[in-house]
């Protein structure tokens, strides 16, 4: 057994309505709770709670593990979710600053930050006061840079910061949705491979049942998924980031730590209602994948 892992995840945790239930989820509980349930590592989660849903939240997550750094508890941001997809939005997302993250950092030295935001709540021109914090793994999803509502109804907006942030972090994952700047998938690809050429960062576009593309210094490689019984997809790139960063964090090279997180989404759909994997289930799946997984010219 090596020593245990510190993870900090920053940015709000949600309670998603679907069909009249509540439940919590964000980044911060999905991905949270994959890393220190199954993989039994120390995970934080920085995020403001709503006192009125405080038990729900700060509950939920210390019953698998995740220890919450609670900011204030001025609001929480709620979802309401349809086939799986966040569709309507109440509530508030407060801002989170660095400057909040700092000293935590300095007292657990945690050894990756996952940023998760869940809609615009932290400043990326902020972003490179982490980079000297001493983390071994600094990762984004850009869903909550680029998400914005518009009379409760939310919308994609690319956002320009989200460039020149890039060349800071070392993992960046979105759905191929979220690189809203094009419609066109080639056009997307081809962009996103230039960006990677003159950085380190592994890029990771998702196309949900249709596979994963993984982009890094001007390579691009597509993995094909096995055919799996969906039970839920909600939050399953959450915990393809989350633990491809806890695999790189871990010393492993960046195509396995993907592979390894594509792995344990594709788990989580399957066993969405029980325990969702474990380490041992993630190294087997990823094996697979491997023979799925081939270079694209693009």
């Amino acid at each position: 057994m090596g020593a245990v892992m510190r993870i900090l995840i920053a940015g709000n945790v949600t309670v998603d309505e679907i069909s009249g239930r509540v439940r919590v989820g964000g980044t911060g509980y999905y991905g949270g709770r994959a890393l220190a349930e199954c993989f039994g590592e120390e995970v934080y989660v920085a995020t403001h709670v709503d006192e009125s849903l405080r038990g729900l939240i700060i509950g939920t997550l210390n019953t698998y593990g995740v220890r919450v750094i609670e900011l204030s508890n001025s609001a929480t941001p709620i979802f309401i979710i349809e086939n799986g997809k966040a569709v309507g939005f109440k509530g508030k997302s407060p801002k989170i600053r660095f400057a909040d993250l700092e000293p935590y950092t300095k007292i657990y030295r945690f050894d990756a930050i996952i940023l998760g935001p869940i809609l615009q709540e932290i400043d990326l021109n902020e972003l490179g006061m982490a980079v000297s914090w001493g983390y071994r793994v600094i990762s984004l999803d850009i869903q909550g840079v680029v998400r914005e509502v518009i009379d409760t109804s939310l919308k994609l907006k690319w956002s320009k910061y989200l460039e020149k942030a890039f060349e800071y972090l070392d993992i960046v994952h979105g759905n191929i949705r979220e690189f809203c700047f094009s419609e066109d998938l080639q056009h997307v690809l081809k962009t996103v491979k230039e960006w990677s050429s003159a950085m380190k960062t592994l890029f990771l576009v998702s196309l949900d049942e249709k596979g994963l593309y993984m982009i890094r210094k001007g390579e691009v490689l597509y993995t094909k998924p096995p055919q799996i019984n969906t039970v839920d997809e909600v939050g399953a790139g959450d915990i393809l980031l989350a633990t491809t960063s806890y695999y790189m964090a871990k010393g492993l090279d960046p195509l396995t730590s993907a592979l390894r997180g594509m792995a344990a989404a594709i788990l989580k759909i399957e066993n969405a209602y029980r325990d969702w994997f474990t380490a041992q289930q993630v190294e087997q799946i990823s094996k697979e994948l491997v023979t799925q997984t081939q270079a694209v010219a693009i």
